[in-house]
């Protein structure tokens, strides 16, 4: 099942939003899932799960560099016939090989590759459904021609909103062109906002099953900043009623409740 995560706009947490459901599944259920990135962002999945003393500390710019990640994966489809060992060559394992992550790759995408850039992206997104029942997509905010493209070959939208009422009134005014199912993400909010769910759900006619909250929580935005998501999001193993961190854990688990109720039917 491919589940596209799209933000309304620029830094709204829309990848930390993908990687904390996507792990919270791993973690929580016997699926397998993997994490990609159709182009590139300021918060890619390599930052949340690679601590700073992993990272490169200088990465020296050239119009040559070793393919690596979803470029290898492109390189791979255009000039060879693309099969599950290239595949497994570019999985990064997390949480017990339950789920991975692939690099977005050194170029930003689609820019400086050919048009068809999307089109292979699609097929490699088909062939790793061979690796994982679920395959999460950021893909990014804004709206292009590519965007429709890979719309075309989803089991399920997410759409991430950061609550602003410009932004409320912009999306809704003129929704994604998407005919399948979506569900809807607040991020780092509150219930006291005058756009929470509740409100949303009664203004724009949202069944209440299919808006969520993701509660602010400066942890886990410390754990996004320092590399260290994997290590919070296996508190959630152990949490309990009362816990700090019980209201984020408990909004994640009916996300991914909700995530494989729908694609169940797809």
């Amino acid at each position: 099942m491919k589940v596209l995560f799209w933000g309304t706009e620029h830094g709204c947490g829309t990848t930390s939003s993908m990687a904390a459901v996507a792990s919270y599944l791993s973690l929580h259920t016997p699926n397998r899932s993997i994490c990609v990135q159709s182009k590139s962002s300021s918060g890619d999945l390599e930052f949340f799960f690679k601590p700073w003393e992993r990272r490169l500390m200088l990465k020296e710019e050239s119009t040559y560099f070793a393919l690596e990640g979803m470029d290898y994966l492109i390189w791979q489809e255009q000039h060879h016939s693309l099969d599950m060992d290239a595949v497994k060559d570019v999985l990064m394992p997390l949480f017990d090989y339950r789920m991975h992550y692939i690099l977005r790759g050194a170029r930003d995408k689609p820019g400086l590759y050919p048009e068809q850039t999307m089109k292979l992206q699609q097929k490699i997104l088909s062939q790793l459904e061979q690796s994982a029942e679920y395959i999460f997509v950021d893909i990014g905010c804004g709206k292009n021609d590519c965007l429709d493209q890979l719309l075309e070959c989803a089991d399920l939208l997410v759409v991430n909103l950061c609550g602003r009422q410009e932004e409320v009134y912009r999306y809704f005014n003129d929704p994604l062109p998407y005919e399948g199912k979506r569900l809807f993400l607040l991020s780092n909010s509150n219930y006291e906002s005058v756009y929470n769910a509740q409100n949303l759900s009664r203004i724009y006619r949202i069944q209440n099953d299919d808006i969520f909250m993701v509660p602010m929580n400066a942890v886990f935005a410390q754990a996004c900043m320092r590399g260290r998501m994997e290590a919070f999001m296996k508190k959630s193993k152990g949490i309990h009623q009362g816990d700090r961190h019980a209201a984020f854990f408990m909004q994640l688990q009916k996300i991914a409740n909700r995530v494989m109720e729908v694609t169940a039917h797809e």
